[in-house]
């Protein structure tokens, strides 16, 4: 079982995972098969904090973003562990033995997902899309508020007017990005908003992002498979791999001192202006998620893998006093 993460600060825990065990159930040819999505993932988070996941495609990111959103289905099953927010003196808990995280959606927790169109109901203008939303939670529609809400998100009033599927790209994400924030929740969970966005887009997304985050001084939670994003970001980042967290810490310590192997090929392969070093990519191909190995996930894959590796899986450590956290041999 992996040790609790706990930030150092002396401020209440937001949103406390322990031990959570995510997994796809599917049957192909009439046989059922689990895929270990999530795998024993445990990490405090404190308010006013902006958290980056990064890790690769099939990594299990967007299934651990799923769960700390309460989205659960006959699909994706928590096997064990919980996601638990901390709101008020009140509890809302996600577990194998019920899920109250549905009761808080959008006024305390919200999601940008990857595709924007997910969000958006594409025979609704946005006008009424923003009603729905009001009138679900018990709000009354005001569409001056509304109006001043895409002011702060830079889009033009007139969008109200029209249908999502006559926005362009950036601004259909923007929308999401309004939606999400208009009842001005507690956690904001936004998976790769920026994936489909040219980089012009991305960057202006980016700071977006930015800017809610330090007015609203909520927590965001963002997901993403290019680490070359995170500086000037995020304070925290978790390195992710095969459903499970490698490395944690403060976003400057991993970046200034990577300790986990696959965190180093991650820096890698970041371009820098001046470096006509070749690039390498990580050897052998990632781990299956419906037959991991026993030990560490990454070890088929690892330059310094040792016998250990292949039959034992490490807990995260913490190094030094520092704000730093591992899952690898090499450091017990």
């Amino acid at each position: 079982m992996s040790k609790v993460i706990k930030q150092e600060k002396q401020i209440q825990v937001l949103l406390e995972v322990a031990n959570l065990k995510a997994y796809y159930t599917t049957e192909q040819y009439g046989i059922v098969k689990e895929v270990k999505a999530v795998e024993d993932v445990s990490i405090n988070i404190e308010g006013n904090s902006f958290l980056a996941i990064v890790g690769e495609s099939g990594c299990g990111k967007t299934t651990l973003a799923r769960a700390l959103y309460g989205a659960v289905d006959s699909i994706l099953t928590i096997i064990d562990g919980k996601v638990c927010y901390h709101f008020d003196d009140q509890k809302y808990e996600l577990s194998p033995n019920g899920n109250d995280l549905k009761n808080i959606w959008w006024e305390r927790i919200s999601y940008i997902p990857q595709g924007s169109l997910s969000a958006l109901n594409p025979v609704r203008r946005l006008r009424d899309i923003f009603s729905d939303l009001a009138n679900s939670h018990g709000k009354t529609f005001d569409e001056q508020k509304v109006k001043d809400h895409l002011e702060m998100v830079n889009l033009p009033s007139y969008v109200l007017r029209i249908y999502p599927f006559e926005l362009s790209g950036g601004m259909k994400q923007r929308s999401v990005i309004a939606l999400a924030t208009f009842l001005k929740p507690d956690v904001i969970i936004a998976d790769e908003p920026t994936s489909a966005l040219d980089v012009v887009t991305q960057r202006d997304i980016l700071h977006l992002l930015s800017t809610i985050q330090n007015q609203s001084k909520s927590t965001f939670i963002f997901i993403t498979h290019d680490i070359s994003l995170v500086p000037g970001l995020s304070n925290m980042m978790a390195i992710m791999y095969g459903g499970c967290i490698v490395e944690f810490g403060s976003t400057e310590l991993v970046f200034a001192n990577p300790l986990h192997p696959y965190t180093k090929f991650l820096l890698s392969s970041i371009p820098k202006i001046g470096d006509k070093t070749e690039k390498k990519s990580i050897p052998g191909n990632p781990v299956s998620l419906t037959n991991p190995p026993p030990g560490c996930r990454f070890c088929p894959r690892c330059p310094r893998g040792t016998e250990v590796c292949s039959k034992s899986r490490p807990e995260l450590l913490r190094i030094d006093s520092q704000q730093h956290y591992v899952a690898c041999w090499l450091y017990r």
